[in-house]
């Protein structure tokens, strides 16, 4: 019998992502987001896994908050339109 597995996710505001890269999500080698009614669900690759997390083209201003869903150890990140915005990451405003 398999075990399942619970996997936690961050949950941030959308205006920590510029409009354009919300855009162009799927565009990025490698980045694995879902579309939402509201804002975007990430896929955060394991650190560990270099054939999970090696080439992947994330554009500039998810690379501090890719790194600190992994070092949170989040699956996921949660880009929600109502989500908390996050001191000493870059809002912006569109």
């Amino acid at each position: 019998m398999s075990q399942s597995a619970i996997r936690t996710f961050l949950d941030l505001s959308t205006s920590h992502l510029r409009e354009q890269t919300c855009l162009q999500l799927d565009d990025h080698e490698g980045v694995v987001a879902h579309n939402l009614r509201h804002g975007w669900l990430l896929f955060v690759p394991d650190p560990a896994d270099e054939a999970a997390s090696g080439d992947i083209d994330w554009p500039d201003e998810l690379v501090p908050i890719v790194e600190l869903a992994q070092a949170s150890g989040c699956s996921y990140v949660l880009f929600d339109a109502d989500g908390p915005q996050l001191d000493g990451l870059p809002v912006f405003d569109w």
